[in-house]
């Protein structure tokens, strides 16, 4: 028996100290990644186009359409979800995908590689089999193993036909519909483009798959159809989010709302241009998932929320469950809806794309919508803050330890 205790003594501080020493090697690494900027590019600001766009924030509604449009594309698909899961709701998806195939119309679907890990071989063998072209993005490699397997493409880009995109936080699953019983209801913003504005996405989409692919792809054909609403597509890898958001912070004469799942903005610079914003007497709002469907991402919020509050921010979060949702609105004049969480991963460490709306006639007609989900949210004061368990407090600090990476 003693022999047993001893051995178990040894292979547990052994596993132990192999933990030290990867998290030693990732921080190491992880540090020169960053100051060489390795898996990282400048932004793409894409040329101003114009669409009709429409706002969809109930799952259903938005898988109902999204579904219908690809039955009906004649020219070709082009697809990409951050994540897909293996349920009822993924199966109909990709059954959809490799219908329209078989009608001999060019379907491309990818998928980030860690964000597919649910997608089964039998699935990815039937895409393939029904001349479905399939790929991941963004694989890990040896060279700068940690970095580039923080390095995910959070980016969701729908083209269709040339003439209808989609951008926003959706995937594919069922919890997407407030069927996940842990999660309950969810709650997201999808941004359904019409007309020759497609274009950066259809343009950033080609850019992510021939850097992820062998397989040949041929942009689609635009279309000339100018829409109502003035907008413009603007993709990130790493770079650029910064000078981005630190500009519109300091040009916002009146308010700026901003809606994320999470909120741990790991960004100094950002962070301190909202702050100083607030204190020169913009109207600063803040809503984000006060539950989550991401480990420790509620606790290390807190001290974020704490420093907002005493500079005269109000920060809501979101109550009957899930929040998903990446937007911006700044003043009555511009509005962002895309994939940028306004935390420290899509500040620093993944690829994203944001789509902003210059035309004041669709904000005005969009926020209502907007400000419903703060009827459905509850604001977080001082007194909520100190009344929380010492789990929650214990957990905080861990969380605190990790932030970069949550």
């Amino acid at each position: 028996m003693k022999k047993l205790f001893r051995f178990l003594k040894v292979l547990l501080l052994t596993i132990f100290s192999l933990l030290i020493i990867l998290l030693a090697l990732h921080e190491i690494e992880m540090h020169f990644a960053m100051k060489k900027n390795i898996n990282a590019d400048k932004p793409v600001k894409y040329p101003i186009g114009n669409s009709d766009l429409s706002v969809y924030t109930n799952g259903k509604k938005f898988y109902r359409q999204l579904f219908t449009d690809i039955q009906n594309a004649k020219q070709a698909v082009h697809i990409y979800f951050f994540s897909v899961s293996n349920d009822a709701i993924s199966h109909q998806f990709l059954d959809i995908l490799k219908e329209k195939s078989d009608e001999g119309i060019p379907v491309y679907y990818g998928v980030d590689r860690l964000g597919g890990l649910l997608l089964s071989n039998k699935e990815k063998k039937e895409l393939k089999a029904h001349g479905v072209h399939f790929t991941y993005f963004n694989e890990p490699t040896l060279n700068y193993f940690f970095s580039s397997f923080n390095h995910r493409n959070h980016r969701r880009m729908t083209i269709i036909d040339g003439e209808i995109g989609y951008i926003g936080g959706f995937n594919i699953g069922k919890k997407y519909i407030s069927e996940n019983k842990k999660l309950k209801h969810w709650e997201d913003v999808q941004l359904r483009l019409v007309g020759n504005g497609v274009k950066g996405l259809e343009d950033q989409f080609v850019t992510d798959w021939r850097r992820n692919s062998p397989q040949k792809i041929s942009p689609m054909n635009i279309t000339s159809t100018i829409g109502k609403s003035e907008h413009q597509f603007v993709s990130y890898t790493k770079l650029g989010i910064q000078d981005e958001y630190v500009k519109l912070f300091k040009n916002a004469k009146q308010s700026i709302t901003i809606f994320s799942p999470y909120f741990i903005p790991n960004n100094k610079v950002i962070w301190d241009t909202l702050l100083e914003a607030s204190k020169r007497g913009v109207d600063v709002k803040i809503l984000y998932s006060h539950k989550s469907d991401a480990i420790l991402v509620e606790q290390a919020a807190i001290k974020y929320i704490r420093q907002a509050i005493k500079q005269g921010i109000q920060v809501y979060g979101y109550k009957p469950g899930i929040f998903h949702g990446k937007v911006m609105k700044i003043d009555d004049s511009l509005l962002m809806i895309g994939t940028t969480n306004f935390d420290s991963r899509s500040f620093h460490l993944t690829d994203e794309i944001n789509c902003y709306i210059y035309d004041q006639e669709f904000i005005k007609s969009v926020e209502p919508k907007l400000l419903n989900e703060f009827n459905q949210s509850f604001q977080i004061t001082e007194a909520y803050l100190n009344n929380r368990s010492w789990k929650d407090r214990m957990k905080e600090r861990i969380a605190n330890i990790v932030e970069f990476y949550l």
